[in-house]
């Protein structure tokens, strides 16, 4: 018997290639014109506009400006030589309980601030939960969590672990030639480390310092139930409860204003110091001798103390004392499903519209990169703007889209679309093209080798994508406070309410199911090394 070979002519194998990419790009201009762009355009407009309408005194503008500028230089100040201090020491050290160390320190990364800032207010003042372990040592009265501090400290226990995430991708990346060469010279220590580590670092550095400032200036949830000043908490007062929005897309726009700054000083910083590629092979790591390896374990643990075990102890002490006294979470569980359910319904949604514009971009084309680009610039602006965006497009359609589940989905869907566009991307650039031509030698259509071929290869990283934009969806909270149907709930607006009300039972309960549920998310970055969107 006679074997025979497939061939595939290169013009046919180039024509199908490029029909299936036509129709890829097609439908990804679609989803982006109609999710990502839309927002940005109402921003811009309803923003110019609004700077001729009467708004907020140049006295209390320049002030929040101020706070809001102060909070984030603080929190990067602090959150940096943390994060890249216990990146070094889980990375390139070695010493007992290493490994736990490293995923015990990212368990903040997962939760949103705005539970944190639940766990603060219950751990300070007088009837909290850290004034009474001190109480013994004749510390009868700790100040309330509130103001600059609380907020700075909030948001640099959920700062550090972004920092420490991206360094570790740094230091793994790093070529070793260059430490050994600087081993053979005589240089150890912090000499080695300030002279041939920390110049490679400058571009991750850069990029982390971004990230933090982004988050800390579009915060919502954690600067209002701080009680502290900033430009979220001033729009969304500005907004309330007013039929003019101009002044409140004022402020929007100089927020955003202040956010593409940050991104383009990034930009230029990491253009000078970017990344060089990844070396397979690791960098030596340097055993710890037993005092400093106790010194490590001493001051991880601290860290992990006040960032983690603390916090959860201080909503767990609260719960069991408001349930003690007779209080009740009302229906709680309830609002969790719902939220359950929504988180699920915006997962599926993201991934399907994320898939054709990750398809497009296997093309690498200028117009296809722009596309992919597009809804990262939609992700990066604070998620209030983006809300109040999203909610006037629906009040200018049909009435059946204002304050409707299908309005929610679709502004979840686009705000986290890059969520769901990176791990697709990375899985479709992955797949040999010469098993797409197999498929069609053998008769099968387009969309047969879509469904048969392409799918099972890159269903893995559907799931990651989806995962990415639940979780995201379950923690959002201000696109959900402005856009959530009438008498519907969901747990981050119900903790939200409740610490406003002062129904600390009720605020320690769904910050609990919070954690809990955030728990596998944790599991998913630790497997998988998802960056959780902070690898935009």
């Amino acid at each position: 018997m006679r074997s025979s070979t497939v061939t595939v002519s290169p013009v046919v194998r180039g024509g199908a290639a490029a029909s299936r990419g036509r129709v890829a790009t097609i439908i990804a201009v679609v989803v982006v014109l109609g999710l990502s762009v839309p927002p940005l355009v109402v921003l811009v407009v309803q923003g110019v506009a609004g700077m001729g309408a009467e708004t907020v005194p140049p006295a209390r503008l320049l002030m929040l400006l101020g706070n809001t500028l102060l909070l984030a230089a603080l929190v990067v100040a602090l959150s940096l030589p943390v994060g890249t201090a216990t990146a070094w020491l889980t990375v390139r050290t070695t010493f007992a309980g290493r490994r736990v160390w490293a995923t015990v320190i990212t368990i903040p990364l997962v939760l949103p601030a705005y539970v944190v800032a639940v766990a603060l207010s219950g751990m300070f003042g007088g009837d909290g939960l850290l004034t009474d372990i001190l109480r013994p040592w004749g510390i009868s009265r700790l100040p309330p969590a509130a103001g600059l501090w609380a907020a700075t400290l909030c948001l640099t226990i959920v700062a550090v672990p972004i920092v420490h995430t991206l360094v570790t991708v740094a230091l793994s990346r790093m070529d070793p030639a260059l430490e050994e060469t600087a081993r053979l010279l005589g240089q150890s220590g912090p000499r080695l480390f300030f002279r041939v580590i920390l110049p490679q670092l400058r571009g991750t550095l850069a990029l982390a310092a971004c990230v933090v400032a982004l988050y800390v200036i579009s915060d919502f949830g954690a600067v209002s139930m701080l009680r502290y000043e900033t430009f979220t908490r001033a729009i969304y007062a500005q907004f309330r409860g007013r039929v003019e929005v101009g002044p409140a897309f004022a402020l929007c726009l100089t927020l955003v204003l202040v956010s593409g700054v940050l991104i383009a000083g990034q930009v230029m910083l990491r253009g000078r110091h970017g990344a060089g590629a990844a070396h397979t092979r690791p960098a030596a790591v340097t055993p710890l001798r037993p005092l400093a390896a106790a010194i490590a374990s001493t001051l991880l643990g601290v860290l992990v103390l006040f960032s983690t075990v603390l916090p959860v102890m201080t909503l767990t002490t609260w719960a069991l004392r408001g349930w003690a006294a007779g209080a009740r979470p009302g229906p709680v569980l309830e609002e969790a499903v719902n939220a359950f359910g929504l988180a699920l319904l915006a997962g599926a949604v993201t991934t399907l519209l994320a898939f054709p514009i990750a398809l497009a971009a296997r093309r690498r084309s200028r117009f296809t990169r722009a596309m992919e680009g597009v809804p990262w610039i939609t992700h990066s602006l604070p998620h209030l703007a983006v809300g109040l965006a999203i909610l006037v497009l629906s009040i200018a359609g049909p009435a059946a889209l204002y304050q409707s589940r299908t309005t929610l989905v679709l502004a979840y869907a686009a705000l986290f679309l890059p969520l769901a566009i990176g791990p697709l991307s990375e899985a479709l650039r992955g797949i040999d093209e010469r098993l797409l031509d197999v498929s069609r030698s053998l008769g099968r259509s387009e969309m047969r080798t879509l469904v048969g071929v392409v799918l099972p290869l890159v269903r893995p990283a559907m799931l990651t994508g989806a995962a990415l934009v639940f979780f995201a969806t379950l923690h959002e909270l201000p696109v959900t406070l402005l856009l959530r149907p009438t008498g519907s709930e969901t747990l981050a607006v119900r903790l939200w309410g409740a610490m406003i009300e002062g129904q600390y039972t009720t605020a320690s309960i769904a910050a609990l199911l919070m954690v809990v549920i955030s728990v596998p998310l944790l599991a998913l970055h630790a497997r998988s090394q998802v960056r959780v969107s902070v690898a935009s």
